[in-house]
Formats: structure tokens, sequence, C-alpha cells
């Protein structure tokens, strides 16, 4: 398969995409800034999760251009126009389509190069989650929804597929949680303020909700 895609790659380094890619796009993208449309030809962030994001960007690109030069074709077919008067249009989507297939398969490479070291970073952070929720004192989680319908989740779950991003937000909520943890030990009791309501927003319309158990108290009373 790799082999395949590099013989892909050399194809459309034949057909010029390196040039395309290097003067029209990024032409187009200063010209449609200077006109406040969004579009973008580069990664936002040198690491796997900003690689990532790109190549679903790039999905819809290939995806939009697809329609267009399909477009082209039909309205070629309905009203019996000579495709050499939608050359033009032909040649610019068809490129763009290459050039971001190329730009695909170059996002694939560097990922799985990105990859081990990424895994890597995930595991250790992971170590210090799992260390600093064992201090805690007897609790639970829960993932609250815009709808305040709560579902419980285990701490392993919590952390298995989250990035290093979500992990260091975590991480933060977890410094805060701690807070609560220790006023809770300094004074040997469960603070009322504290019982069921303390949660801290982990995405769009989400939270992460912790429940301390609450502490029996033996006031000293004998039967």
């Amino acid at each position: 398969m790799k082999k395949n895609k590099n013989v892909e790659m050399r194809i459309y380094e034949l057909l010029g995409v390196n040039i395309f890619r290097k003067y029209i796009l990024f032409t187009w993208e200063k010209i449609a800034k200077s006109i406040n449309i969004n579009v973008r030809y580069r990664i936002d962030k040198l690491n796997i999760e900003g690689v990532i994001n790109y190549k679903k960007y790039i999905i819809g690109f290939i995806i939009t251009h697809s329609i267009l030069l399909l477009d082209i074709f039909v309205q070629c077919i309905i009203y019996h126009r000579p495709l050499s008067n939608a050359l033009f249009g032909i040649i610019l989507n068809s490129y763009c389509i290459m050039t971001q297939r190329y730009n695909y398969i170059r996002m694939k490479q560097l990922i799985k190069r990105l990859t081990p070291k990424y895994e890597r970073q995930k595991d250790e952070i992971k170590r210090e989650l799992r260390k600093e929720d064992s201090l805690l004192l007897d609790h639970t989680y829960k993932i609250v929804d815009k709808k305040e319908r709560e579902t419980n989740i285990s701490f392993d779950d919590l952390i298995a597929n989250a990035s290093i991003e979500q992990l260091k937000q975590y991480r933060e909520n977890l410094a805060r949680f701690q807070s609560i943890n220790q006023l809770m030990q300094e004074n040997d009791f469960y603070p009322a303020e504290y019982q069921v309501n303390v949660s801290m927003p982990i995405k769009k319309h989400k939270a992460l909700k912790i429940e301390f158990k609450p502490k029996k108290h033996n006031n000293g009373a004998t039967n």
C-alpha cells in the first residue's frame, strides 16, 4: 500500500501539483483573506492533533471540488456545451483535487511518524492523572449533557480515548477537585456545598461532574 501511494504521489508531482500548490493555491489563499473568505491551506498546529484536524479539512476540500467538477460535466451535457468551453474550470478543479489528494497522503504519512511519540506522551499524562485521581477521597464521576442528563463513567473510560489537549484539561479539573478534596480532609467532614454539584466544562455542551461520597460522622454519642 505504501509503495502504491508513493507511486501516486510521484504521478501528481509529474503533473505539477507542487507548482500549483506553491503558487496558485497560496495566491488564492491571500486573495480569499483580503475579501474575508475563510479558506486555509496550512496546518494551524504542527502536532498530530493539528495534522488530524487539517486532514479532515482536506477531505471537505476534495469533496467540494469533486462536486464542482461534476457540476461542470452535468452542465455541459444538459446544455450541450463543448467541454472546451469549460476547460479552465475542469483543469482548475482537477488540480485542486489532485493537490489535496497529494496533501492527504502526506498528512497520513506524517500522522504515522508522529503517532508513537504522541502515544507515549498520552500514556505519561494518563499515569499522572491516575495517580492524582487515586489521592482523592471516595468519589464517582459523571458526564452531564446540555439537558442535564447524567451518565456514570469510570476514570479509566474517561481518559481512554482522550487527546492530549483533553487530558491536559482533565489535569486542570483534577487540580480543582484536589483543592476540594484537601478541604474535606483538613476539616474531616463532608462540606454540604460540595455534596453533589462540583462540575467543570470539558467540551461543548458537556461537563465533568464529581461526587464525593459522604463520610459518616461519629459525634461521640453512645446508646
